[in-house]
């Protein structure tokens, strides 16, 4: 093996594939727009686009043998400073005497994608476009292929989740692709839409504008479907504020029972099917197929509220909404006192998770002065309308809890009125 050949080998080798050692012995010449140049690039020092290859011409100062990957042993020309008809796509090496280049080139005309049409593929996860255009794609000296980034941007109308519905805006993805068999929008598409590119740097250098392109069809339809399911909680009045864990925020999906829950999935447009599976400890409860179901859970403990939705091109999307319908609790105080302070002024019980209630209020001679079967009011401490005998009274409260446990109290409640 000659010297000569031999360095071209231990430069093909070892060094150039990274670019770092490579020196700019070449200059670009076009008859028509000047190239865009992209310099330290993968694999070789520069990549030159020309708007046309058949404009192209390099030369280098001195005399320069010029080698075309893959075959690095000949030359496509020797001796020379001037190189023409350079290929699309091809890789160069230009090698004078110790000092070597290499480069990359590429004929837009035979890239650009004005003028063409995308295809669309839709599925229930993600949009896919695909425009007919050659990548960009060249060789470093070792073989490795690298592909030149194009900047889109992708125009079109989709759905947005504006609180709990949906509503139409125009959406604007700006993209690098650098493979136009399989541009990747990241998201499901939910609405009918027509699909523009502009595109890409290399246009607007050379035409001072991006290309325009759009997808075949004129009015895409979706077939992916998203959802917003929301629970809403029937909040408690002010009355019931010796309710323990009393239900004032209808976000809340736990607390005193009986919880009443309204469930709605807030679909997009194109679901068709819904389903609701309302489940405690693998037992079935209710199933319902409407858009919302509503739903009272009168006993105490865990559920499960599962939403499929589908839609006919097969796809779905499921959630489970988590319920906790406390345990029961009742506790009686043994003092009230009914002033007017707005602090303890009546004899109230405090309770959690109450199927049932029933409470008698008596004096010392065992006359009723008191009755309630609502666990959140209590005895204001008046009899027929005028304030009742500071002294203590006998109570019998009786009460069921969702759990079932069964609660009957009898004591004693020390009526005091004190000082406003």
């Amino acid at each position: 093996m000659n010297i000569k050949l031999l360095n071209i080998l231990l430069i093909a080798l070892c060094i150039l594939p990274l670019g770092m050692d490579a020196e700019s012995l070449v200059r670009p010449d076009s008859y028509g727009r000047a190239p865009y140049v992209l310099e330290q690039q993968d694999g070789v020092r520069c990549v030159y686009v020309f708007e046309k290859i058949a404009d192209a011409a390099f030369t280098t100062i001195e005399l320069a043998d010029w080698y075309e990957y893959p075959d690095l042993t000949e030359p496509v020309s020797a001796s020379t400073n001037t190189f023409i008809a350079p290929r699309d796509g091809a890789t160069y090496l230009v090698v004078v005497g110790t000092r070597r280049d290499t480069f990359a080139v590429f004929d837009y005309s035979a890239h650009r994608m004005a003028g063409l049409r995308m295809t669309a593929l839709l599925d229930c996860e993600n949009t896919r476009l695909s425009i007919p255009a050659a990548d960009m794609t060249y060789f470093s000296l070792l073989g490795q292929p690298f592909s030149l980034s194009r900047d889109v941007v992708v125009r079109y109308t989709d759905l947005r989740a504006d609180s709990v519905t949906w509503v139409e805006y125009p959406r604007e993805d700006s993209l690098s692709i650098t493979q136009t068999a399989s541009i990747s929008l990241g998201h499901k598409l939910l609405a009918p839409t027509q699909i523009d590119l502009l595109g890409d740097r290399f246009a607007e250098h050379f035409y001072g504008e991006p290309d325009l392109l759009r997808v075949e069809q004129d009015s895409l339809q979706p077939i992916a479907i998203d959802f917003l399911p929301r629970s809403y909680t029937l909040l408690r009045g002010t009355e019931r504020e010796n309710e323990l864990e009393r239900v004032i925020d209808e976000t809340v999906l736990t607390g005193s029972a009986p919880l009443n829950i309204l469930f709605r999935a807030n679909a997009s447009p194109m679901t068709t099917v819904f389903s609701w599976e309302i489940a405690r400890s693998e037992q079935l409860l209710a199933s319902r197929t409407d858009t919302e179901t509503r739903f009272v859970f009168e006993q105490t403990g865990k559920y499960q509220v599962k939403l499929h939705i589908a839609s006919d091109y097969g796809c779905e999307c499921d959630t489970v909404f988590q319920v906790d319908a406390k345990e029961s609790m009742l506790a009686v105080p043994n003092v009230f006192t009914p002033n007017g302070d707005g602090v303890n002024d009546e004899f109230r019980v405090a309770y959690r998770s109450l199927r049932t209630f029933s409470m008698l209020v008596f004096d010392r001679w065992q006359h009723q002065v008191y009755s309630s079967t609502d666990p959140a009011r209590g005895w204001n401490g008046t009899i027929n309308g005028r304030p009742a005998a500071e002294s203590a009274y006998t109570y019998i409260i009786e009460a069921v809890g969702t759990d079932g446990t069964k609660y009957k109290k009898k004591g004693m409640v020390n009526l005091l009125r004190g000082k406003k």
